[in-house]
This record gives structure tokens, C-alpha cells and sequence, in this order.
């Protein structure tokens, strides 16, 4: 499979935001900024829902009525219809994933923002992609935001909050997601991110695990990235060895599947775009879940899946 390489939209390989997947399912970009760098105004999603993942530094969501400091190995999720903006604070840069699902053109919006010369023609680009001002009266509720500390085993609603953590006066806390069956320190699945519009699981799989029989989604996308470890990823007929920093995204009805053939622990994040309640799959609670063995006319051609890998 050919590694697809990241566009750049802003400057170089210290600083600027690359545009690593474009698709209808979801836009991904990663970011490295120094605090002060980006402050977007306050603003909403109608249709689609904003994650973010701090891979290094510290980022500031600010809601209507609260900001969430999240360090590094933190998730934050703002469902459609909230309010919200977010800036590197700190100390230190930050480098971090902004993630819209689904993308609702989000690729050609960072596009437009940096190529547009006049007021204009940034009207334009803004009018076109699925972002307003706040409303006066916005309809989304600022507690439905999640936060999401990775590396914990304590389960579900631990409130321990992430060491750079500054929560606000309504409450929000960090917790450590949803630990699903085993929690060994080498193998265990944990929900960090559960809504209708992305589902994210923290896995780590120990060496010889094997995952599902080569399958399909027919409704939704299938993603991978990996964060420690090597992962093998199966495409169609052939596979190929996920090193640290690889994102892999296999679109509808392109069959896949994955495994731990390497000596150390696979460390990985999978999501789903949209979730169609791979949740509850993976609670055990749907077992009508969109998922499917490979069809007689081996499925969608495997070259419309996406492979590319983060920066340094």
C-alpha cells in the first residue's frame, strides 16, 4: 500500500498545520503551534462534531461558560451545536490533532483560509464549510463535551482529572474512558470517545494478537492510528507493517483487518466515522452491528483506502 504523503497547508516541520486525511467521513489535521499562535473566535458546528487529541503541550478548549486545559495524552470531544473555540497555552508549543466528523468539506475550509487574499474571499470560504459565530442563544449543551485521559485502567466515571487539568467552575472532569473486558497492562480495550459521530478505542494488544476476520462496514469507515509498537494492517489481499505515527483508514465495504505479529505490545488508536453504535458492539449490546464478511466480489477496490503517517 502506498504511503500517502500529509499535505501542508501552513508552515514548516517546527511549526504549521498539515492536512493529513480528506475524506467524507472525516477531515484530520495535525497542528504544531506555539501558545498564542491560533485563537479562532467562539464558534459552532451545526452538523458535525470537533475532537481533539494533545499528543504534546497543552491546549485550552474555552465553552460559554467553562475552559478544559489539556495536557498531553488527553481527548477532548465537543458534540455539534456547542459553542466552543481552543489555543495553545503554556509553556511550551503543542502538537495535537483537530479532527471533524464528518469532514463537511473541513479540507478545502483549511485550504481557503490560507490561500484567500481579501476579506472576501475569506467570507467565502467561511460561508461554504459548516462553521458559525456563536449564537446569542446557542442550542447545545456545554456539558455533553468529553474529556478523556488516556493510560488509566480504572473503567468507567473515574474523576481523577489529568495532571494539567484547570476544570471549570460547572464541573467537567477527565476520566479514564470505559475499560471493556480485561484490563491487563498489555491488552485491553478502552472507549475514549462514544458518540454518534465518532467512536475512538484505545487498544493495546500484546505480540501474536489477532484481531477480526478480514471484514467490511458498509455504512461507515474503519481508521487506525498507531502510537507504540508496530501494528499489521490487511487491505484487500495484501497488508503492510503500521509503525508508530501511521494513520490507516479504510473506507465502506474496503476489506480489512489487523493483528500484532511483533515481538513488543501494539499500542492504537481505532475509530469508527460514524459510530453506528460500535459502542454498544463492543459492550456487547449489538450484535446487529455494521459489520460484515468479505462479499463474492471481494468489496471496494483497496486503493481507495487511505495510509499516511504523522510527522516526526
Amino acid at each position: 500500500m502506498e504511503l500517502r504523503e500529509a499535505e501542508r497547508i501552513t508552515g514548516d516541520s517546527e511549526h504549521g498545520v498539515m492536512l493529513l486525511v480528506d475524506v467524507e467521513q472525516i477531515g484530520l489535521v495535525e497542528v504544531r503551534a506555539e501558545p498564542g499562535d491560533i485563537a479562532p473566535p467562539l464558534h459552532v458546528h451545526a452538523r458535525h462534531a470537533e475532537t481533539f487529541f494533545v499528543l504534546e503541550g497543552e491546549l485550552t478548549v474555552r465553552l460559554e461558560d467553562r475552559e478544559l486545559r489539556a495536557g498531553a495524552g488527553t481527548w477532548v470531544h465537543v458534540p455539534p451545536e456547542v459553542v466552543h473555540t481552543f489555543s495553545v497555552t503554556g509553556d511550551t508549543s503543542a502538537h495535537f490533532l483537530d479532527i471533524h466528523t464528518p469532514s463537511c468539506g473541513f479540507g478545502d475550509f483549511v485550504r481557503g483560509l490560507h490561500a484567500a487574499s481579501t476579506e472576501d474571499e475569506l467570507r467565502t470560504v467561511r460561508a461554504a464549510f459548516d462553521q458559525e459565530p456563536a449564537p446569542e442563544y446557542a442550542s447545545g449543551d456545554p456539558g455533553l463535551v468529553t474529556v478523556c485521559r488516556i493510560g488509566g485502567v480504572s473503567g468507567v466515571g473515574s474523576t481523577e482529572p489529568p495532571e494539567s487539568a484547570g476544570i471549570g467552575s460547572a464541573g467537567t472532569v477527565a476520566g479514564y474512558g470505559e475499560t471493556i473486558g480485561e484490563s491487563d497492562p498489555e491488552h485491553r480495550a478502552t472507549l475514549v470517545v462514544d458518540s454518534d459521530e465518532l467512536t475512538v478505542t484505545e487498544f493495546l494488544r500484546r505480540p501474536g494478537s489477532q484481531g477480526p476476520p478480514p471484514h467490511v462496514h458498509h455504512e461507515h469507515a474503519d481508521a487506525f492510528l498507531v502510537v507504540g509498537g508496530e501494528l499489521k494492517l490487511t487491505l484487500g489481499p495484501g497488508s503492510f507493517s503500521g509503525q508508530v505515527g501511521t494513520f490507516f483508514l479504510a473506507p465502506p465495504d474496503v476489506v480489512h483487518t489487523f493483528a500484532n505479529d511483533g515481538t513488543a505490545p501494539a499500542h492504537f488508536f481505532n475509530f469508527h466515522m460514524p459510530a453506528t453504535g460500535f459502542g454498544d458492539y463492543m459492550r456487547g449490546r449489538k450484535p446487529d452491528f455494521d459489520q460484515h464478511v468479505v462479499p463474492p466480489d471481494s468489496g471496494v477496490d483497496p486503493a481507495t483506502a487511505v495510509v499516511t503517517r504523522l510527522s516526526g
